[in-house]
């Protein structure tokens, strides 16, 4: 805890506008000041400027920062900690997973400390502190009735939802920068021919029937239960999604929007779900429908942006990875589902094809991506070839590209891959290590 009136906790409770009910609670004893309150889909409680801890609506803690270390708690139940370490003159991320021992110990640790919190507060050892004038104060019920709701998730509790959860999934997919905070659900699962975008981890493969994934969507629901208010979209998995039927890809896109209705945002309750599409990711090409009335359909049915893995503009290069796909098969598809007005997101991957094919790597996909016609509002993501992969897709014998090699080949591709006119499409750079900070 921390006496200084500039710590977190005070300037959430003078400025915190994402928290549209909040309360500070000021210590006699020591001077110092926590804060709680509520924002979209969730809750939050600073203890000064440390610890501080965030809720979803369910009381299940997501992230917690304890001193040095930050720590977050997937819907699998499983625990990374993110550490800052420096290395040089950098400061760097690194992932770790917790044990379950560790895992159980801090979940504990949280747990403990919404009972020690809410036993403060029964006994007066707090002061209330308001928050400025129209902002809804968090009502002093409302907040022990919450830290009741945290405190209900004990062991039996968070193994009970880790049941819950692994009935409800498979092996998770590839999830698109583009896509954050889904509601993930699985029409298909792993990975047909065995077969990931970049060489990544594969699965056995199983297609769901209409009937399984209205199932299995609806068992989602009840898993995410108050967190769905947390998510922006759907992301419609696996890779293989759109490669099916036309009739089972309709099927799917209006399950979802009977299980998941499509919704604006709603200012007088936003603990309300707001859900503004249905994403997807796609990376074979070739064989797929093209008629512009299809991707209509989709579009109308709540499809809103399709994500295209791309390894390499050079074909050698993408054959290592196990595709066959022409580049007048990507064309065409682009063609398609941009006629019907849906976002493209291209993923292509920084370091394929490692030092040998370096340069053909560069110019192949610059030449290729930039053919795709694409415009406003669409995407090209720039992803570490290491990261994505599951193993060294390249031969033995062939150097990747790491370090200053691989920074330097990803600066040339974020220059040659920029539109000729402004407000064209984006060229971002995206680490999936970062995505956990």
């Amino acid at each position: 805890m921390t006496n200084s009136t500039n710590s977190e906790a005070a300037c959430l409770l003078e400025s915190g506008k994402l928290y549209k009910s909040r309360v500070g609670l000021a210590s006699p004893a020591d001077g110092s000041l926590t804060f709680a309150g509520f924002k979209k889909g969730a809750f939050s409680l600073y203890f000064g400027d440390s610890p501080i801890y965030h809720f979803d609506l369910e009381g299940r803690w997501q992230r917690v920062f304890l001193g040095e270390s930050h720590f977050l708690k997937g819907l699998d139940t499983t625990i990374h900690r993110i550490e800052r370490i420096r290395e040089g003159a950098n400061l760097v991320l690194r992932r770790s997973t917790l044990s379950f021992a560790e895992a159980a110990d801090l979940d504990a640790r949280v747990r403990e400390m919404a009972l020690d919190l809410a036993q403060s507060i029964a006994s007066a050892k707090y002061g209330r502190k308001e928050p400025s004038a129209g902002i809804s104060p968090l009502a002093t019920s409302d907040l022990l009735d919450f830290l009741d709701r945290i405190a209900a998730w004990d062991a039996d509790a968070w193994f009970s939802h880790r049941e819950r959860y692994t009935g409800a999934y498979g092996p998770l997919p590839f999830i698109p920068p583009d896509s954050q905070n889904p509601v993930v659900v699985q029409a298909t699962l792993g990975h047909p021919d065995g077969i990931g975008f970049g060489g990544a981890p594969v699965a056995e493969h199983y297609v769901r029937s209409v009937s399984e994934f209205e199932t299995h969507c609806r068992e989602v629901g009840r898993l995410l239960g108050r967190r769905l208010a947390q998510c922006r979209s759907v992301f419609l998995a696996g890779a293989d999604v759109l490669r099916q039927a036309p009739e089972i890809v309709i099927g799917y896109l209006n399950t979802i929007g009977k299980v998941f209705p499509f919704s604006e945002p709603n200012e007088a309750d936003p603990s309300s779900p707001t859900l503004d599409g249905v994403h997807t990711f796609l990376d074979q090409f070739q064989g797929l429908e093209t008629r512009s009335d299809f991707w209509t359909q989709l579009k109308a049915l709540g499809l809103k942006r399709v994500s295209l893995g791309v390894e390499s503009g050079d074909s050698s290069i993408r054959e290592r990875f196990g595709k066959r796909w022409s580049d007048g098969d990507l064309r065409s598809l682009v063609s398609a589902i941009k006629s019907a007005e849906i976002g493209i997101s291209v993923l292509t991957l920084v370091g394929a094809g490692g030092i040998a094919s370096a340069e053909p790597h560069e110019v192949e996909t610059a030449r290729l991506i930039k053919s795709l016609g694409l415009g406003s509002g669409d995407l090209v993501f720039l992803l570490d070839a290491n990261e994505v992969s599951d193993s060294a897709s390249e031969s033995e014998t062939q150097v990747v590209l790491t370090g200053e090699a691989l920074a330097a080949q990803l600066a040339r591709l974020k220059d040659a891959l920029k539109p000729d006119t402004k407000g064209m499409w984006k060229v971002l750079p995206y680490s999936l290590e970062k995505q956990w900070a």
